[in-house]
C-alpha cells in the first residue's frame, strides 16, 4: 500500500508539472507548404536496349517526380497536432488499345497527366514535455502519415506498364496476373511515421524538415520507397 501511494504521488507530481509548462501546441494553427521527389515508373526507355543486371539498369526504370503540398494541422492536446494535407503530382502513364490480337502500345509513346494527393497526419511534439520557455523558435516532433493518390488519365481504363521480375531492391517479385489486376486500380496509398523539426524565425515563419519510413510508392508493384524526406515552410499562429 505504502508502494501504491508513493507512485500515485509522482504520477500527480509529473503530471502537474506538465501541466505547468508553458510550451503547448493545443489550440495552435499549423500551416505548411512542402516540396519531396517520389520515385515513379520510367516509361521513356527501352529495356531491350539495358544491360540486366547493371546499374544503369536498375536506375533508368524509374525516375523521380516532385510532390508538392499544402498541410494545416491544429492543436488539440499539449503536445498533439492532427491534421490534413492536399497536392498534386505528375506521371507518365503509357495509353494502349486492346485488340482481338492483343494489347496495341506504342512504346516510348508516354503522355503527361496530373495526380491530386491527399491524406491525414498527425504530430506528437516532444518539447512540451521538456521546455518551459513559450517564445522558443524549435520544433521537434513525431510525424505519423497516411494518404495516397489518385490515377486520372489510363489507357481504356487502364494504364500499361513494363512487366519485370527482377531481385532488385526497387522491384517486388509478384506474379504477373496479380501485378495486371494491381494496376486496375486507381486510388494507391502510402503511409508512414519519422521524425520532423522546425526552427521558426520571429516564432512565426520558419523552416521544416522530415525524414519518415514506410511505405511512400504510388506503384509498390513495380517499386518500392521505403523513405521519403520532406522540406519547406512553415507558419503557426
Amino acid at each position: 500500500m505504502k508502494k501504491y501511494s508513493v507512485c500515485i504521488i509522482i504520477l500527480l507530481c509529473f503530471s502537474i508539472h506538465l501541466t505547468g509548462q508553458k510550451v503547448s501546441v493545443k489550440e495552435r494553427w499549423n500551416i505548411k507548404a512542402s516540396y519531396s521527389l517520389y520515385k515513379t515508373i520510367n516509361l521513356n526507355y527501352d529495356p531491350l536496349f539495358i544491360i540486366e543486371g547493371s546499374k544503369l539498369f536498375g536506375e533508368a526504370r524509374y525516375e523521380k517526380r516532385s510532390n508538392p503540398r499544402i498541410e494545416v494541422n491544429y492543436g488539440v492536446l499539449n503536445w498533439l497536432e492532427v491534421g490534413v494535407y492536399a497536392g498534386f503530382m505528375i506521371y507518365r502513364y503509357l495509353p494502349f488499345i486492346s485488340t482481338e490480337e492483343g494489347i496495341l502500345v506504342k512504346w516510348g509513346d508516354t503522355k503527361d497527366a496530373y495526380i491530386p494527393t491527399f491524406g491525414v497526419n498527425a504530430n506528437v511534439h516532444l518539447l512540451p514535455f521538456f521546455v518551459k520557455n513559450q517564445k522558443c523558435h524549435w520544433d521537434f516532433y513525431i510525424p505519423l502519415r497516411y494518404g495516397g493518390c489518385y490515377l486520372t488519365k489510363f489507357g481504356e481504363g487502364k494504364y500499361a506498364l513494363p512487366m519485370y521480375d527482377l531481385d532488385t531492391w526497387d522491384t517486388v517479385k509478384k506474379d504477373v496476373l496479380e501485378r495486371r489486376y494491381n494496376f486496375d486500380k486507381k486510388y494507391r496509398h502510402e503511409y508512414g511515421a519519422g521524425l520532423g523539426g522546425a526552427i521558426y524565425i520571429k516564432n512565426i515563419i520558419g523552416f521544416y524538415a522530415e525524414v519518415l519510413g514506410g511505405q511512400f510508392s504510388y506503384w509498390p508493384e513495380m517499386i518500392i520507397s521505403p523513405y521519403a524526406i520532406r522540406f519547406g515552410l512553415t507558419a503557426k499562429f
